[in-house]
Parts: C-alpha cells; sequence; structure tokens
C-alpha cells in the first residue's frame, strides 16, 4: 500500500513507459517528439513543438472501494485489517504537434502503447513509491465520457481544443493512518481488609 507520492509516482510510471518504448521514427530528427508530464499551468498555454502530454485532470475517491479494507501481507497476518483510500486517476493524454500528421501518429502510437500494455505492477511502480507491494497493480484504461464533458473539460483549460483521449488509472490504495489503538478497560478493584487494630 502506497503513501501520497503514488499519484505522482502513477504519472511518473507513465511518463517513463512512453519514454522507453517511443519509436526512433517518431523520437529522432526530423519529428524530435517528446513525452512531457503537464500540470495546471503548463494546460493553460499553447504547446510548442511536437509533443504527447500527460495531464492528470481530476483524481476521485473509487466508489467501489470507498469501504474496503484489505489483509495485512507479510508475517503478521493475525493484524488488524488495514484501511486504506482508494482513488482512481483521470488523465488525459494530448498529443500537440506541428501538422496533422505527426499529431494522428503520436496519439494513435500512445494509444496502441497502453492497449498492449494495460497494467502497470510493483515493478513500474515501486522505483517511485518504495510502499507498493506485489499483490498490487494499476489499470489504465480507456474513460468514456460524452462530447459534452469532453468539451466543456478543455473550455475549462482556456485554450483552444487539442487532440487528446482521456484515459482513467485504477486504483491507487493510499494508506492511512493506523487507528489508535486502545487497552482493556480499567476495572476497580475491593479487597476487603477489616478494621485496623490499635
Amino acid at each position: 500500500m502506497a503513501s501520497y507520492r503514488a499519484v505522482n509516482g502513477v504519472l511518473l510510471s507513465l511518463e517513463h513507459f512512453f519514454k522507453n518504448r517511443l519509436p526512433s521514427e517518431l523520437k529522432n530528427g526530423p519529428v524530435n517528439a517528446r513525452i512531457e508530464l503537464l500540470g495546471s499551468a503548463d494546460i493553460t498555454t499553447p504547446l510548442t513543438g511536437n509533443v504527447l502530454g500527460i495531464y492528470l485532470h481530476r483524481v476521485a475517491i473509487d466508489p467501489h472501494g470507498r469501504s474496503r479494507f484489505f489483509p495485512p501481507q507479510g508475517a503478521n497476518k493475525n493484524a488488524a485489517p488495514v484501511a486504506e483510500l482508494p482513488v482512481n486517476l483521470h488523465i488525459l493524454l494530448i498529443a500537440s504537434a506541428v501538422n496533422a500528421t505527426i499529431e494522428a501518429n503520436l496519439i494513435a502510437w500512445a494509444m496502441i502503447a497502453i492497449a498492449n500494455e494495460a497494467q502497470f505492477d510493483v515493478s513500474h511502480l515501486s522505483e517511485f513509491d518504495e510502499g507498493w507491494s506485489e499483490r498490487e497493480n494499476i489499470s489504465v484504461t480507456p474513460e468514456d465520457l460524452t462530447s459534452d464533458e469532453f468539451f466543456r473539460l478543455w473550455g475549462r483549460f482556456g485554450m483552444h481544443f487539442t487532440n487528446s483521449v482521456p484515459y482513467v488509472a485504477r486504483t491507487l490504495r493510499l494508506r492511512l493512518n493506523e487507528p489508535p489503538s486502545e487497552g482493556p478497560a480499567v476495572i476497580s478493584r475491593i479487597f476487603p481488609a477489616g478494621i485496623a487494630e490499635i
């Protein structure tokens, strides 16, 4: 189970995933495409050059795992279940390029790369947060947004629409603080002593 750093860790893992697989015809000249994590400040200004951007536009609590507890792992299997905060990451893959051909090639390649390897496990994630366990994995799948939802999302950015595809990464199990331990109730005991003799 991971710490708060896991959210950024998933984004860094996704960036690393794309950088390692970017084909030479897109990575090298004359295209010179780059993979880039985008923040909210980046998304409000036009992107320059040929770029595949990864933008986290929403973090949501997983409705199906909200009250879920997982059994402990390791040697102490008799311990109490561990509380967690399960979250999903809503991501846009954004392709921006100097011409339509490069833009289409970038977004199509990224979609194929994710479809071929949609599961991220501890081998991808532990580099960025050591709290991941071998049982945990993250699935990155396309997200269904209506046209209205999609264009409203872009409307909030204050910039022109750019070729993009929504994805959701499910489910990060963020570690919560352990509940305080409580000892047994205090019990008063009275021992009969009689009357002291003088």
